[in-house]
């Protein structure tokens, strides 16, 4: 659901909203996959709520990092449930302040228009450079790299190009640096240009089950629960839908 649909869905909102008295600002990590999909979301948030909402976006790795150092966010939305948890051991997240607000999906992306092969084909064949992103900072690069490796074994880096985040990586397939990526469902669905875009089997990786928290740091911040909170509203879902993952039950 983009542009006209959003629009709408934005005047929607914020013609039956019931604004607070005052208006806070919540400032979201939000992990490079998710990132246009956040904003669509922020969009109909602060409509509706007169909110204020800031997004930073990078790998979910350099975002926990961050967080772990100081960084004054308020919500993070992880591309992975293991972070948030590791987050909630050491006493950084608002008492019920974890859930579960997307489940992604990897997919094989090709500079051509045209269907080049098989899966296993594209996936086997050594010549061909791949972006994925960094495994050891993006749980869609970690599921990036268990695809590669269980097609072609120990050879699984051969041309392999690592972005520092999936959104880098899907860049370099966007911008004809490199042949294909496996990159997140989501960004490739919602991408304008020419790319051929295969998304791939339930057998060949488990789902990314994609989790947000909202920090300690935040537990007054009414903007900040409050999205935490939007994230789980029917708007919300069908904003999170529509781009290409599934919505938590």
């Amino acid at each position: 659901m983009r542009y006209a649909a959003i629009l709408l869905v934005v005047l929607l909102a914020a013609a039956g909203a019931a604004r607070p008295a005052m208006a806070e600002r919540v400032t979201v990590a939000v992990a490079a996959n998710f990132l246009t999909t956040a904003r669509d979301v922020a969009a109909v948030f602060s409509a509706q709520t007169g909110h204020e909402v800031d997004l930073v976006h990078g790998s979910t790795g350099k975002l926990f990092a961050q967080i772990r150092a100081g960084a004054p966010f308020d919500v993070f939305l992880s591309a992975d449930a293991a972070r948030p948890a590791r987050l909630r051991e050491v006493g950084e997240v608002a008492e019920g302040g974890i859930a579960t607000y997307a489940i992604g999906r990897l997919a094989l992306v090709h500079g051509e228009r045209t269907k080049p092969g098989t899966l296993d084909e594209i996936l086997a064949r050594p010549s061909l450079r791949f972006a994925i992103a960094d495994p050891a900072v993006a749980p869609y690069g970690a599921a990036a790299r268990d695809v590669l490796r269980a097609e072609r074994g120990a050879t699984w880096q051969s041309n392999v190009v690592m972005g520092e985040s999936v959104g880098q990586a899907f860049t370099f397939v966007a911008t004809g640096n490199v042949d294909a990526g496996l990159v997140a469902l989501a960004q490739a669905r919602t991408f304008e240009g020419d790319i051929w875009v295969l998304e791939l089997p339930d057998a060949r990786h488990a789902p990314i089950q994609q989790d947000a928290a909202l920090l300690k740091r935040a537990a007054a911040n009414p903007a900040a629960r409050a999205f935490l909170e939007f994230l789980s509203a029917p708007f919300a879902r069908q904003i999170i839908s529509d781009a290409g993952y599934e919505v938590p039950q």
